[in-house]
């Protein structure tokens, strides 16, 4: 069987009529947008010294005369030479920017006054600013890429962020600003910004600027709590709107198509304190939607319109993932080998799925017992998307439980160890973004993670480009201490048994007694040559069995199953 799933929900929230490109001799032209609205308004690369290297931070201005919603908007960086972005932060929930109104983002190394509205992580995102020269953008639409709504280049930056000519690098402790209070966009970043010394950041609670208009614009912002929901579960939809003046708006409706995720194509909304919503005749409605059981995993689409009595209407876009198997790619198809259920009682052996793999969580080991997916290579992507490193908490674990932080493995001496590894879903980037879930990671030996296991990893990828489709469950076992406080147990071994098939469909039916099989056991502590190669660590099915007390393949008829497990695998 073969996956198509992309996930490249195009968000076009606006239509523009003024669209100019960049064009370089390093890279094809993208369409940039003159803003009619947000733009980067003030940033600062730096502060004086090792303690504040990594002092950034990178102000916002709304130059329109609507609010703007920035669910859907991604704030990215480009080296100077660069090519590829590297995401700062991502709008996922509904944020409001009024007119005139300013928003802050810093890195978690800001030492300013002034409070950020949001921060990153430089060294995460690998995204710290260049002193000498850098490019910043803000982006809307498709998760890959998106068009360019504004953008600034400073100092020797040569790459697509640049508008016209660049703006001069700013010292230590200062800033860049657009002039104008940061109403000035003419996309020439030399003309448009000037140095502030110091730099004075303001946030979402500084006096607004407005740049000019009126109150004649409808306004409405959507955002889903949760937005990934599994199959059975609910979700949160809220629309807040925001009357236009001139005229005054009155008598608004807010309607959505929600048959995307099993509800009406024409489901009214609430502001009267039922259905979820919380205070009635305050301009927020609300709809509770139901995920039915037993709908397949991937991103949906929701589409909501808001509109008043005086004629004027907003469309607005949410994305709801459901954690679920896609079509035609559930990873368990060929058994679940600790019969893990999505009991909460079942604490440490609870099933999680999500579009991209399926997991047995163990809650009092803060790891996965297993991890399972499916490779081919409609998985990998051509070109592969970059490596995202935004390792996060798994908010999707039940309510109550600890959520393993990236910070927990700091200082360590453990990798976060991929058990899906970022390479084997790189055709989107919310695919490659899940395998950063801690959910996903267990503490790894650097010798392991990047010796045998990633030589594995790139062979299993190999066999896919080849033609072939690769069921894979990989997981910890033993325990020889913890981190994070004693949170998070550190297994004494890493393991993995994947089995191999043309592609093809009617994959269960297809295996026979010469399906080639076969395991891994790595060691997870020293000594431990990172140069042993992966066939070092090769082992029947059988002895991973053995191991680890699981039953693999179940789904196979038993004589089948038992001649294909014990066979030593000699490719």
């Amino acid at each position: 069987m073969r996956s198509f799933y992309f996930f490249l929900v195009s968000l076009t929230l606006f239509a523009f009529s003024s669209i100019s490109t960049i064009e370089t001799s390093a890279r094809k032209a993208e369409p940039v947008l003159v803003s009619p609205h947000i733009v980067i308004s003030q940033f600062q690369t730096g502060g004086d010294g090792a303690a504040t290297f990594n002092d950034e931070f990178v102000e916002l201005h709304n130059i329109g005369n609507a609010p703007v919603e920035l669910n859907g908007y991604r704030l990215v960086y480009r080296s100077a030479t660069g090519s590829n972005d590297r995401s700062f932060v991502s709008w996922s929930s509904s944020t409001i920017v009024q007119p005139g109104g300013y928003y802050l983002i810093a890195s978690t190394g800001y030492n300013g006054s002034v409070a950020p509205n949001i921060t990153y992580n430089p060294t995460d995102c690998m995204c710290s600013m260049g002193a000498a020269g850098g490019g910043l953008a803000i982006r809307n639409g498709s998760p890959d890429a998106g068009v360019i709504i504004d953008s600034v280049g400073w100092g020797t930056a040569t790459n697509i962020f640049v508008e016209t000519a660049v703006t001069a690098a700013p010292a230590v402790n200062n800033s860049q600003s657009r002039v104008s209070g940061g109403c000035q966009d003419t996309d020439n970043n030399s003309a448009d910004f000037a140095a502030t010394v110091p730099s004075a950041p303001r946030n979402a609670s500084a006096a607004p600027n407005v740049c000019g208009g009126g109150g004649t614009t409808l306004f409405a912002g959507i955002s889903a709590s949760p937005n990934t929901i599994s199959p059975g579960g609910n979700s949160l939809l809220t629309v807040t709107v925001i009357p236009a003046t001139t005229p005054p708006s009155t008598n608004f409706t807010v309607v959505g198509n929600l048959s995307q995720i099993g509800g009406s194509s024409n489901q009214a909304f609430f502001d009267d304190g039922t259905n979820g919503d919380a205070t009635p005749n305050d301009n927020v409605f609300s709809y509770l939607a139901t995920v039915p059981v037993g709908m397949s995993g991937g991103n949906r689409l929701v589409v909501v319109v808001a509109a008043d009595a005086q004629g004027r209407s907003v469309v607005m876009q949410q994305t709801i993932t459901v954690n679920a198997p896609l079509p035609n790619e559930d990873p368990l198809i060929f058994g679940n080998p600790s019969n893990a259920t999505p009991d909460i009682a079942n604490e440490n052996n609870y099933l999680m799925h999500k579009p991209q793999y399926s997991l047995s969580y163990n809650r009092g080991k803060a790891t996965a017992n297993w991890v399972a997916w499916r490779l081919d290579s409609s998985w990998i992507g051509s070109p592969p998307v970059m490596r995202q490193d935004d390792f996060r908490p798994d908010t999707t674990l039940p309510a109550g439980w600890y959520q393993v932080l990236d910070t927990d493995y700091s200082g360590s001496g453990y990798d976060r160890g991929h058990m899906v590894p970022s390479g084997d879903r790189t055709n989107s980037i919310p695919n490659n973004s899940s395998t950063f879930l801690m959910t996903n990671i267990i503490p790894q030996l650097g010798a392991n993670n990047q010796g045998a296991w990633e030589e594995f990893e790139s062979y299993c990828r190999t066999l896919a480009g080849q033609g072939n489709e690769i069921y894979i469950m990989s997981g910890p076992t033993g325990n020889i201490g913890t981190i994070a406080r004693g949170k998070i147990v550190v297994p004494a071994i890493t393991w993995k048994v994947i089995l191999v098939i043309p592609n093809g469909s009617n994959d269960l039916q297809r295996v026979n007694k010469s399906t080639r099989v076969l395991g891994i056991i790595v060691p997870n502590q020293p000594p431990l040559d990172m140069n042993a190669p992966w066939r070092n660590f090769r082992v029947t099915v059988d002895a991973v069995e053995y191991l680890t007390g699981y039953d693999f393949f179940t789904n196979i008829p038993k004589i089948t199953q038992e001649l294909i497990e014990k066979r030593r695998d000699l490719q």
